[in-house]
């Protein structure tokens, strides 16, 4: 089955950049799959590992959260997040504000080596924006930011 570019119709620009992010989550997959053979890890793993390290301050990473996005129960996430701070990748704080609450972060080590793996994409990525215009940027993060909540809200949906 061919795919043609949908030239002509209105919706042919959503279109493309439906694919162009489809091409993109590929990609990372990809990527994601070398750094998962490198680490000797699984890809629940390496997407365990990138969901810690995006969550935010006003947002941080709990196992109950981790197990809520990753479909998983949380006697299984407990397994994996013992897993990954063995190996060194991750490592429990508990919450100074609430003591009962345990978060998650990437250790030192875990991250200077993600780091490492990771840097020559910053290069090429950053290489790859330097012509867009602060302008520009605005407009591809309102993008991606409502392209990864219709993305999250049918995953939920899924479960």
């Amino acid at each position: 089955m061919s795919r043609r570019k949908p030239e002509g119709r209105p919706d042919g620009e959503r279109h493309e950049l439906v694919r162009l992010i489809q091409l993109l989550v590929a990609e990372g997959q990809r990527i994601g799959h070398a750094f998962a053979q490198q680490q000797g890890v699984n890809g629940t793993d390496i997407e365990a590992l990138i969901r810690i390290l995006v969550a935010t301050d006003d947002q941080p990473m709990t196992a109950g959260r981790l197990a809520s996005e990753l479909g998983l129960s949380t006697g299984a996430v407990t397994t994996l997040i013992d897993r990954l701070e063995r190996d060194g990748h991750v490592r429990r704080v508990r919450d100074t504000v609430d003591r009962r609450r345990v978060i998650i972060h990437y250790d030192q080590t875990g991250l200077e080596f993600a780091g490492r793996f990771f840097q020559p994409l910053g290069v090429h990525h950053t290489a790859a924006t330097a012509d867009f215009t602060p302008e520009e940027l605005a407009i591809v993060k309102r993008y991606l930011t409502a392209t990864i909540e219709a993305f999250r809200t049918y995953r939920e949906q899924l479960s």
